[in-house]
């Protein structure tokens, strides 16, 4: 085994390394290296969308090197290397290597048993990769410690000057997504690295907890510091990675589009019954429950069963493994809009107390009085909320339905629901492993969907107006899918600002 005391070597005078491009100008190379267990693979199977190496929770869970395509795109192609992470024992060696005329040709020719002293032979392995392959070095701190804290970090920055390419710094293990934090985090990481000349550039591209709108900034950032050969198909490639994204996304609003439709037409019809038993149905309590229990069971059962299969598509939209386990709670018979016919005759009696929500119904007619004359006065008796309509005039929606419908205040629930949803899933890493049902959405997702949702009530409204068993399926789909692009995107425009220009929002 290789340690300080080894003696110089000719290969210690070899030439410095250089900087000149790898591989074709139709073909970047992008090499993954951080200290070890900081979380490239996990980064690696969110970026490629597919389980690559093994995730664990220990050092030097990676061993070797290992190319795999990131995106291709008219002949031209980005391929990303997983690499072993940078070992612990590399500190030992700092004496030796400052002290060495090319430190990097020294520790390339040493020889570490893989197996005696892995450490050693991990951080050849990611020297190696980047010195023949890289033209983008992609660095990964843990973003969870302070960079004063972690004595590794300039040790492995000073050997990544040595071999010279440009290295691109991005924060991982962050947590929750709150910008703020998030922001002073950078600064402080750049502040620390500012006088090392191969950084370029340090954000954050967190492998857990990243969005999708931010993926595309790896190869972005890359191509300001590739060759000017390579720059073309730099270029090239990134708007393809931004094509492929603004795809899955366009998809997922199609199928959140889908489910919201469902829920506006969705209704259930009410039993017939003559006028005596309708009237019987408006003020009997019993009877009422009875009827909505089972319609409500149906309907909740058909809007639960879409819920999931939308969330799982949308999971499988943006490459993520896994199926929803949420189940819809039950809820008061308030999310229902009731729409009885009753006939005119009906109406005409009760003439002006349907203004008002006026009790009680006169003894005659509870007898089973059929007439309806004589200056009678009939009441509604409206429970929990629910609404009965009476004749031309006084329906919620259209007039002769006779239908249960899910309710205004329902819907509006059920599209903030969406939009928390879609923000939950489109900053899932895959990495993580199968996608779960986020039990805590960060705080400021909720503070600015509700001031986006709020700006747009009206919009909202107009369109449950629109449901109901009468509903143009096909337009009303084209009408809820824009509603649902400008509200989610609005949303990741808020979060994210450098992607409005790509998702169009004013």
């Amino acid at each position: 085994m290789a340690d300080d005391d080894n003696t110089h070597t000719d290969k210690d005078n070899e030439a410095p390394a250089t900087t000149t491009p790898t591989g074709d100008d139709n073909e970047i190379i992008l090499s993954l290296i951080s200290h070890t267990n900081v979380g490239k693979t996990a980064l690696a199977r969110t970026l490629l969308r597919r389980d690559v190496g093994e995730v664990a929770d220990r050092a030097h869970v990676t061993v070797s090197s290992e190319a795999y395509t990131l995106i291709e795109a008219k002949g031209n192609a980005a391929l990303l290397w997983d690499t072993p992470g940078f070992g612990s024992n590399l500190a030992k060696l700092a004496k030796r290597l400052r002290s060495s005329g090319n430190p990097v040709g020294w520790i390339m020719h040493q020889v570490w048993d893989r197996f005696n002293d892995e450490s050693l032979w991990c951080s050849q392995e990611a020297i190696r990769n980047i010195k023949e392959d890289a033209d983008v070095v992609i660095y990964l701190v843990d973003a969870s410690q302070s960079p004063g804290t972690i004595g590794y970090v300039d040790l492995e920055m000073e050997i990544l000057s040595w071999i010279g390419k440009p290295v691109v710094v991005f924060l991982n293990q962050t947590g929750r997504p709150e910008p703020d934090r998030i922001a002073a985090e950078e600064k402080e990481w750049r502040d620390h690295l500012a006088e090392i000349d191969i950084v370029k550039s340090v954000s954050t591209l967190d492998a857990f907890t990243r969005c999708w709108t931010q993926e595309h900034h790896i190869l972005e950032k890359a191509a300001d510091h590739v060759s000017q050969q390579k720059q073309k198909a730099a270029t090239l490639l990134t708007q393809a990675w931004v094509d492929r994204n603004l795809e899955a996304y366009d998809k997922a609003l199609d199928e959140i589009a889908e489910l919201l439709v469902f829920s506006l037409l969705d209704t259930e019809k009410l039993k017939e019954r003559n006028l005596i038993n309708k009237v019987k149905t408006l003020i009997s309590k019993n009877d009422r429950d009875a009827e909505m229990e089972k319609v409500q069971t149906n309907m909740y059962s058909r809007l639960a069963e879409r819920t999931a299969s939308t969330i799982n598509s949308l999971i499988a939209c943006h490459g993520l493994d896994g199926k929803t386990a949420r189940e819809l709670a039950e809820t008061s018979q308030e999310e229902f809009t009731y729409q009885r016919n009753v006939e005119e005759g009906l109406a005409a009696a009760v003439g002006g107390a349907v203004s008002g929500l006026v009790g009680g119904l006169s003894a005659d007619l509870i007898a089973g009085g059929t007439t309806f004359g004589g200056g009678a006065v009939i009441g509604l008796l409206l429970g929990a909320g629910t609404t009965f309509a009476l004749a031309k005039g006084y329906n919620l929606t259209q007039t002769g339905t006779n239908e249960v419908r899910w309710t205004e205040a329902h819907f509006a629930s059920q599209v903030k629901f969406i939009v928390m949803l879609y923000l939950a899933v489109a900053h899932f890493g895959r990495g993580r492993g199968a996608w779960q049902d986020p039990e805590n959405n960060p705080k400021h997702w909720e503070g600015v969907t509700d001031e986006i949702l709020e700006a747009a009530k009206e919009d909202t409204k107009k369109l449950w107006k629109k449901g109901g068993a009468d509903g143009k399926r096909e337009k009303l789909k084209r009408q809820v899918k824009n509603h649902m692009r400008e509200l989610i995107s609005q949303a990741l425009g808020r979060l994210y600002p450098d992607a409005k220009d790509m998702l169009e929002v004013k």
